[in-house]
């Protein structure tokens, strides 16, 4: 028992260890536009975040510009189904209208010899026993 204990205690301690050593990264969305930290020029490096902040502006225009087109577009098939199905459901009323005295009523069968494996003729007795063969 207490090796287990020290087994599980050792465990835990090393699991902990990897969790907290292990280094978050935080996604950056314009790898290609980031800076190097190393640019001494000042005026280059206020260049580039001008240039980054342009691009981020352009990136989010054009994802609006997108998902707006993409909501028209939406809009318009919602109201083409619409207008679609109610196209057919009125040609349906239509042949319901068309063929509503042509309805077939269900005649009853007329059965003039009994069926040959009606569930009557299938019952085995039970004074007879299945011979078995082993």
């Amino acid at each position: 028992m207490k090796r287990i204990s020290i087994a599980i205690l050792t465990g835990s301690i090393f699991f902990m260890l990897s969790i907290l050593t292990a280094e978050v990264r935080e996604k950056k969305s314009d790898n290609f536009l980031r800076t190097n930290d190393n640019i001494q020029n000042e005026e280059l490096r206020a260049e580039l975040e001008g240039l980054r902040d342009e691009f981020n502006f352009e990136r989010s225009r054009i994802h609006d510009y997108y998902s707006k087109k993409m909501e028209a577009l939406k809009e318009a098939r919602r109201n083409e189904m619409k207008t679609l199905k109610t196209d057919f459901a009125g040609r349906k009323e239509l042949l319901k209208k068309k063929y509503a005295g042509k309805i077939r009523k269900n005649q009853k069968m007329k059965f003039t010899e009994p069926v040959k494996n009606t569930p009557e003729k299938m019952k085995v007795s039970k004074d007879k026993k299945k011979n078995r063969k082993n």
